[in-house]
């Protein structure tokens, strides 16, 4: 039957009732049980139900029996009413007490349940049990004290069971009294001798960086079982988190002692291995992961093996020999294709190895759903927000790993940097030098300058800037010197891999009567397609060769093109083209192709560069710059870095230097060389310098060019 209809009866019936007129006490006792015997008979042909609830038609089995219901169908607003009717009904009742507290917890409502145990204890304040489900429960409503309190009524006679002592222990760890909880389990421990149990309260203590009150529990436990391979394993891992690397491989040598004939241990070589990589002793670390790798079946144990795989690929990459690493990916992948963290971290390397940041952003974080928090993920995925000046992205992945690891230094270091590159207003300031000579170009000036920019960020994506700039200008046929100063502003818009926008404007005011200028720029980059770089820019310049050029103001405007591909991080070409109209009427073209294979990669960098380039020039209009003729160079170049940081990624303060040098065939069988060095100091997170100089010649003196540039960036 329907509850409707069930209703419908019940309604029926007490109309009934009220209806009749008053009748005398022996008829009344007859009406009131031919009434019960009419509910009966509902409750006999009818399910129990919230109108039979609320028409006082269930007996105290019934309700229980709906509350139960309503719980389980998750209709808790129902579910509560009738629980508050039991326990009105019946306050003294423990067996209802129970069944309803039980609801509560079920539904994760602890917090309803626990007036329901107070009124529980005031009848059975003995009951231990009792006791310890209630702290129980306002330990997870987050009263700890209250659950202390409750704990302590327990553990205060001398006879209990240790069960009950270890749970009073969790409640004080709970309650974050890690000294007073490691000294309580170091005393069960006396008392009982449970090794596995001490191991996992000290592993407890660990997992929050309490590792001096895991270590004296540690410590106690090895007393008692000084050759355990458990407790030599826990006191290595210990050790490794503290790093405390002399104690861990201490513990390793023991754990290889103890060791059976014949074996090797494996918990020992693997604590060995990243011990000797986190040291930078990168071929010793190698060959640990080779051992467990080669292991014979009879001793080989997946786990160890299958983590010595995505350990020694880690290795590898850290080495920058990206190659090797992602080999080592793929030997595991064939070795353990069911492993899915596996398959994750090798997607996620090799895309991050090839500079693809979307597909790599999409891999690293598919690797984070397998194993949420996993370091080596989030500090490469913070690394990958940084690189592309994903600011916020940056922050949030490296604190969600600092919580977890606080004690990470490189993500401390990372989250730091971010936080001032991404904030902090900058001022750049510099001097630089030039001296140009070139009569087939058309060439000979020489310029003296100091500059001052402040840039400041208004959100993560946007910034502007402000740059003054004072110009001294000599040329070989006129005598004297012409002084120029440059008031430039301008703005940047970054949303990388996507779009890339800059834009400024200057006014050039020059002394004696040359009248001012205005110049300025736009220009854009975008990555449409992983590894595909394409950029834009538009220009208006001033063309400051020669003499006669200044005099006459001669102006250009220009458009440049460029695409450029990135090789999986080994080589990358680009083509480009640039056209120039020139105020006077004429018009200039470049148009160049290149390819750079990188030879060497991390601390030490070796790039080999190969550049054709076209050059022409409409002669319409009598002119007194640029070559006489349209012409082709071949240049050959290599660049050389070396970094003095014992570690590199994004976020390190650095120091290196670079040194170049490129050849180039020109006509008339010319040959020009080129040489140019620079050095580049972090003095720390918000000051670095630079000092960088030029040297260009050629055999039939064509060209030649001197430079010295010198600059400071501060944060502030």
């Amino acid at each position: 039957m329907k509850s409707g209809n069930a209703f419908f009866l019940v309604a029926m019936a007490g109309i009934a009732i009220v209806s009749e007129p008053a009748v005398s006490h022996a008829a009344g006792q007859s009406k009131s049980k031919n009434q019960k015997k009419r509910i009966q008979e509902i409750q006999s042909i009818a399910p129990v139900s919230m109108d039979l609830f609320k028409a006082g038609a269930l007996d105290k089995t019934s309700t229980l029996k709906l509350a139960s219901a309503c719980f389980a169908n998750k209709a808790y607003q129902d579910g509560e009413e009738v629980a508050a009717r039991l326990v009105e009904l019946y306050p003294t009742d423990t067996f209802v007490l129970k069944k309803v507290i039980d609801l509560f917890l079920s539904a994760q409502k602890a917090e309803k349940a626990l007036p329901l145990y107070e009124q529980w204890i005031k009848i059975e304040p003995e009951n231990t049990q009792l006791l310890l489900n209630a702290a129980r429960a306002y330990s997870w409503t987050g009263r700890w004290d209250t659950a202390l309190k409750l704990v302590d009524t327990v553990v205060t006679p001398s006879e209990i069971s240790d069960s009950i002592q270890r749970e009073y222990a969790d409640v004080l760890f709970s309650n974050k009294q890690y000294v007073d909880a490691g000294v309580y389990y170091q005393k069960l421990f006396e008392k009982n001798r449970q090794k596995d149990n001490a191991i996992a309260f000290a592993n407890k203590l660990s997992s929050v960086k309490e590792l001096a009150e895991a270590k004296k529990l540690l410590d106690s436990v090895e007393k008692y079982y000084p050759a355990d391979s458990y407790v030599l394993e826990t006191k290595a891992y210990f050790a490794l988190g503290r790093q405390d690397f002399a104690a861990a491989l201490q513990a390793c040598d023991e754990l290889i002692k103890h060791s059976p004939k014949n074996k090797i241990n494996q918990t020992a070589l693997l604590i060995k291995a990243e011990i000797a990589s986190w040291q930078q002793d990168y071929a010793t670390s190698l060959v640990n992961y080779d051992k467990l790798i080669t292991l014979d079946n009879a001793h080989r144990i997946d786990y160890f093996r299958l983590k010595a795989y995505r350990e020694k690929g880690r290795v590898l990459g850290w080495m920058a020999k990206y190659g090797n690493a992602t080999a080592a990916y793929d030997e595991g992948l064939v070795a353990y294709p069911e492993s899915k963290a596996l398959k994750a971290e090798a997607t996620a390397k090799k895309n991050y190895y090839r500079s693809a940041y979307r597909p790599a952003v999409k891999a690293y974080r598919e690797w984070l759903a397998i194993e949420p928090n996993e370091p080596e993920a989030l500090f490469d995925l913070g690394q990958l927000f940084m690189q592309s000046a994903h600011w916020k992205e940056a922050r949030d992945t490296f604190n969600l790993m600092l919580t977890n690891m606080p004690e990470h230094q490189q993500a401390a270091l990372a989250q730091k940097k971010t936080g001032i590159l991404s904030a902090m207003p900058t001022l750049q300031s510099g001097a630089e030098y030039f001296d140009v000579n070139s009569k087939w170009k058309s060439m000979n000036v020489t310029y003296t300058g100091i500059y001052s920019s402040i840039s400041w960020p208004y959100d993560d994506q946007f910034s502007g800037f402000l740059r003054y700039d004072n110009k001294s200008f000599r040329f070989e046929s006129r005598a004297g010197n012409v002084t120029q100063n440059n008031l430039t502003t301008g703005f940047e818009y970054r949303n990388i891999p996507d779009i890339l926008v800059r834009g400024a404007y200057s006014y050039h005011v020059n002394s004696g009567n040359s009248a001012g200028s205005h110049t300025g720029f736009v220009e854009t980059q975008s990555e449409p397609l992983n590894n595909i770089h394409l950029g834009f820019a538009f220009r208006r310049e001033e063309v400051i060769d020669n003499a006669e050029t200044f005099r006459k103001q001669l102006r250009r405007n220009r458009l440049q093109y460029r695409l450029n591909y990135d090789g999986y991080r080994n080589w990358n070409a680009g083509l480009d083209y640039d056209f120039a109209h020139y105020s006077d009427g004429n018009r200039g073209h470049t148009t160049g192709g290149d390819v750079t294979s990188h030879l060497l990669f991390g601390q030490k960098r070796l790039n080999l560069t190969y550049r054709f380039q076209n050059y022409g020039f409409s002669n319409s209009t009598p002119h007194s710059y640029w070559s006489p003729s349209s012409f082709n160079t071949h240049s050959l170049g290599m660049e050389f870095r070396s970094y003095f940081n014992d570690e590199l990624f994004q976020g390190v303060n650095e120091t290196y230097y670079s040194a170049s040098y490129k050849i180039i065939a020109e006509p008339e069988n010319n040959i020009s060389h080129q040489i140019r060095a620079m050095l580049y100091h972090d003095w720390s997170n918000r000051f670095s310098s630079s000092i960088e100089g030029q040297y260009s010649w050629a055999t039939k003196s064509f060209y030649e060019d001197k430079l010295l540039k010198t600059e400071i960036r501060w944060f502030f």
